[in-house]
């Protein structure tokens, strides 16, 4: 499990830094904007990287109690975070209305695989990435808001609400064969580790 503990190390601390602008300004302004975001990247990249790795081979060890309808938290959650996240890249009202979609999707995702999963590397990947989630969005909303987007055409949200709701498709039928464990046992069978 070390090896997820460096990665989820590295991860945050670059991510930290955006956090607090006058932290990323001296950086930038000692290294340079392209710099600061090709080390930005790579260091969030060898995070990401040690954080799959590590998480993959971190053993088994039961670390808390889950509430029986843990498990199934994921398949409501799931729908609502990948619209949120497809939400942050593609123009619609959902991001005028949510104003920091990617944050809201990521605190759902940890927070429902929080609750599914209770193996001790679950309760640290999951649990360090709620709690980045909430300390990014109370950082997010204290700072000075940039202006709403335009609006536009419900067309739009509904084009995120279908790719959303295919993404949770995909990912749950596929989530034994990504991740080694069920998101649907009524299909592919019990499991007592339903989510990662």
């Amino acid at each position: 499990m070390s090896l997820l503990a460096v990665g989820l190390l590295l991860f945050f601390l670059a991510h930290l830094i955006p956090m607090v602008p006058v932290w990323r300004n001296r950086l930038v302004g000692v290294m340079g904007l392209a710099p600061y975001k090709v080390v930005f990247a790579l260091v969030s990249l060898a995070g990401l990287v040690l954080i799959v790795y590590g998480f993959s081979q971190a053993p088994r060890v039961p670390g808390y109690q889950v509430p029986a309808w843990g498990m199934w938290l994921p398949l409501i959650a799931m729908p609502l975070a990948f619209i949120l996240l497809i939400a942050t890249y593609v123009p619609c009202n959902i991001k005028r209305w949510t104003r920091h979609p990617m944050t809201i999707a990521i605190l759902l995702w940890a927070g429902a695989h929080l609750l599914a999963s209770p193996w001790a590397a679950s309760g640290l990947l999951f649990g360090s990435f709620a709690i980045y989630a909430v300390l990014n969005l109370l950082g997010q909303v204290t700072r000075p808001q940039p202006p709403r987007p335009e609006p536009r055409p419900m067309k739009t949200d509904a084009i995120v609400v279908a790719m959303g709701l295919a993404a949770t498709v995909v990912f749950a039928l596929t989530h034994h064969i990504l991740f080694g464990v069920s998101a649907l046992p009524m299909i592919f069978g019990s499991s007592t580790d339903l989510i990662g």
